[in-house]
């Protein structure tokens, strides 16, 4: 099953961990597996010496934050901007190695309404969306490794420093203080592949750079801020904050809720047989759908 970008919001925090106006102040930030993707090469401009420096060396941290954290707590806020119209969430998102999240938001403006509800949890071997205005949940069998193909999470949080600049063409303006500054470092970024470009057609990620004020020690090298933009000129806008990289987390607190009455309802992406199907199974019980019974 494929799940969109808007729909993995809480996974592109940096869901495997292998995880627009520019930011100033703290506080305020502004693959298709098994088929390789078809290159086009568009002809994008060459970075002078100076910026392909500092990518690299930026690029390289990122990489080795990312292999440094088992696991991470953060709050979140997502914007949805399409046809003019401006829909905001916020919640918080919890994710642990190799694949293991769970992310809640509310609407802002009606934050009470369950049916605008957007819950997700991928328990180690499942994963799930819970939909409230349907009572349904849509159920996929998760990758051993990781939580699956998106190309939001591959140039994030799946892909080493030199498999992301061969697949996406990425800028960094150390020039510019209002991209490159104390707090924060802007990267932009471009497909390559038609596979991609029908994803997505530019991105920026802001990351932490402050390592120096202890307050802000712990987000060294993480997102503060990713902003999207689709083919069809719509936007999808994350914003991180609180975000803890030292509580310890355990596969326990990833198991995915019973449903909340007899009306749910469980839907398979792909109808699996007693093969694929782990000795952990889904059952019906009395009155609620328990997900998962250990």
């Amino acid at each position: 099953m494929r799940w969109s970008i808007a729909g993995l919001v809480w996974l592109g925090l940096m869901a495997v961990l292998a995880m627009a106006q520019a930011p100033v102040t703290p506080g305020t930030p502004t693959s298709k597996v098994g088929v390789p993707p078809t290159a086009v090469m568009p002809n994008y401009p060459p970075l002078s010496e100076r910026s392909q420096k500092f990518l690299d060396a930026y690029l390289k941290a990122w990489e080795d934050r990312m292999k440094s954290i088992e696991g991470l707590e953060t709050k979140l806020k997502l914007t949805e901007i399409a046809d003019k119209e401006q829909t905001v969430y916020n919640g918080e998102a919890t994710i642990m190695r190799p694949n293991f999240a769970k992310m809640f938001l509310r609407q802002s403006d009606d934050p009470t309404n369950a049916k605008r509800w957007r819950h997700y949890i991928a328990d180690g071997s499942y994963l799930w969306d819970y939909q409230y205005k349907t009572k349904v949940a849509k159920v996929a069998k998760l990758p051993k490794e990781n939580i699956g193909d998106n190309t939001l999470l591959s140039f994030m949080f799946g892909m080493k420093a030199d498999e992301i600049k061969k697949r996406y063409h990425i800028t960094v303006e150390p020039e510019n203080p209002d991209k490159f500054n104390e707090h924060y470092v802007h990267l932009m970024i471009l497909p390559k592949t038609r596979e991609d470009m029908q994803e997505f057609a530019k991105a920026e990620l802001v990351l932490w750079k402050n390592n120096k004020d202890p307050k802000y020690a712990d987000y060294w090298m993480l997102p503060a801020r990713l902003w999207f933009q689709h083919p069809n000129k719509n936007q999808v806008i994350w914003e991180f904050n609180g975000m803890n990289t030292q509580k310890k987390l355990i596969a326990r607190d990833f198991s995915a809720p019973a449903f909340p009455d007899k009306e749910w309802t469980r839907e398979w992406a792909v109808n699996p047989n007693e093969k694929q199907l782990s000795p952990t199974t889904v059952r019906q019980s009395t009155g609620t759908l328990d997900p998962i019974k250990k």
